[in-house]
């Protein structure tokens, strides 16, 4: 068969990529075309009375898509596809034809914590729990959606309806609207295993249910693209959720659970399923079930994760500390451990300002010599609490699977720290497969490809360990 180019759109809350991806003789090569800088930024108050928030530049997002576009079917030529994936839960307001409106909000913004009571008070957490399967959170787009109908009564009015992220740039390609079932099941508004909306929550939280539409099927065609220049490329839906991309580039034994953890700012860590895991003990732990790209599920723990020590090293870099992630890991296994952990769970880790002072408040409130934690010992207790929350939610996910690892995927930017990776296994106490990196994009690229009629679904698992470079990390003794 001839080489045969699909194109993946990957966009992080840090930074977003445009990566093509070549099939040839079995094997997908990977090439990064363009990647940019984008962050959430502090807007001043919309009115009198109102509050700064936080939100995504769009107009950047769409030109530095498409300039990635632009730039990758120049390079290759043969492409013939290109699928959209982003973070979860963030959305963008339309009006009727499809402009935004307002601003798209990100989901750290601070709005959701000052409705929180309100939003509790239309619907509880336990009922949240058994109508979504979903664990409540601040960041849920349900709650985002009830805080704006609260704070922006009339941009609310003049809603027509909203696009989650990735749909929405799914969207600017194609012209095709839609809601992927994938990001769908993030939104804290599906039924368990997410192939529905569930009118009940909208009509508990007074959203308009005519905001969104259906839940879109995945792993099928969007539409052809309508952007000038790219008409070549068919726009597919090949999973719009990062996780549920990253997941589909896992090697899978259909006999054996599957665990991962895609390491990152946020730390996901799950299990592929077919079922929700919906029993109360279930609820009581955190745990939310997701969806996959294809018809499967990934009940899984949100837990902040390196963002931590990214927030720390912003810090350490604007007092000029010692800030590149090379040397801190160096520093952190040259030092010797405190025996001391913070809760990586706990709600001010995931707040973005003042990182370092909050980590060592939390050390020094279990014992710990405040001039003795400098950089590499700060960043050694980060990494060493990230692998011990890594081992209880391995442990609480056998207990709800009834099924012990036997090992971990780990994938994402975190599977590149050796450091980290060595401390998990031996936390977990089972082997660590850290790789592919780019996880997200891999299970993009092969899911286009199936969808295109390029890859046997058969063949996915040979592709995959011929493709991705992994590297095995055993518990020491």
């Amino acid at each position: 068969m001839s080489p045969v180019t699909a194109l993946a759109v990957d966009l992080g809350s840090s930074s977003g990529r445009v990566i093509a991806g070549t099939l040839r003789d079995g094997v997908v090569e990977e090439v990064e075309v363009h990647r940019f800088a984008h962050e959430a930024t502090l807007h001043d108050p919309i009115s009198d009375g109102g509050h700064a928030f936080l939100a995504w530049d769009l107009d950047l997002i769409e030109r530095e898509v498409i300039r990635g576009l632009r730039l990758a079917v120049d390079r290759f030529p043969d492409a013939v596809s290109v699928s959209v994936d982003t973070w979860g839960v963030d959305f963008v307001p339309l009006d009727a034809d499809g402009a935004p409106l307002g601003h798209a909000v990100a989901y750290r913004d601070e709005r959701t914590a000052r409705t929180l009571p309100a939003f509790r008070e239309r619907l509880s957490d336990e009922a949240a729990w058994q109508a979504t399967g979903i664990a409540p959170a601040t960041i849920n787009t349900a709650n985002q959606l009830f805080a704006l109908t609260v704070e922006e009564p009339e941009l609310a009015a003049r809603i027509d309806h909203i696009l989650l992220l990735p749909d929405y740039v799914t969207f600017l390609l194609s012209g095709v609207t839609g809601w992927s079932r994938s990001h769908a099941s993030s939104t804290g508004l599906c039924r368990p295993g997410a192939y529905e909306f569930n009118d009940d929550v909208f009509a508990a939280l007074g959203i308009p249910r005519g905001w969104v539409g259906q839940v879109t099927p995945e792993h099928g065609v969007a539409g052809p693209c309508t952007v000038p220049g790219l008409e070549q490329l068919t726009v597919v839906r090949a999973g719009a959720h990062d996780t549920a991309c990253a997941v589909h580039a896992l090697q899978r034994d259909e006999s054996a659970e599957s665990y991962f953890l895609s390491c990152g700012s946020w730390s996901v860590l799950g299990v592929l399923r077919d079922e929700p895991l919906l029993s109360q003990e279930a609820r009581h732990l955190g745990l939310t079930n997701e969806a996959r790209g294809d018809d499967g599920l990934r009940p899984l723990f949100n837990i902040t994760g390196l963002w931590i020590l990214q927030e720390c090293q912003r810090e350490w870099r604007a007092t000029g500390h010692t800030h590149d992630i090379v040397e801190l890991v160096r520093l952190a296994g040259a030092a010797p451990s405190t025996g001391l952990l913070i809760d990586p769970d706990e709600p001010g880790f995931a707040q973005p300002g003042g990182m370092v002072g909050r980590v060592t408040d939390a050390l020094v409130k279990l014992g710990a010599d405040a001039a003795a934690l400098d950089e590499g010992a700060l960043v050694r207790v980060i990494l060493e609490s990230l692998a011990a929350r890594y081992a209880r939610g391995i442990g609480d996910l056998a207990a709800l699977t009834g099924h012990p690892a036997t090992q971990l995927a780990m994938m994402g930017g975190g599977s590149r720290n050796a450091l980290l990776c060595q401390l998990t296994a031996d936390a977990v106490g089972v082997p660590v497969i850290a790789g592919p990196v780019e996880a997200s994009s891999l299970g993009s690229l092969l899911a286009q490809l199936e969808i295109m009629g390029h890859l046997d679904p058969a063949d996915r698992n040979r592709v995959i360990a011929d493709s991705a470079r992994t590297v095995t990390y055993r518990a020491r003794a």
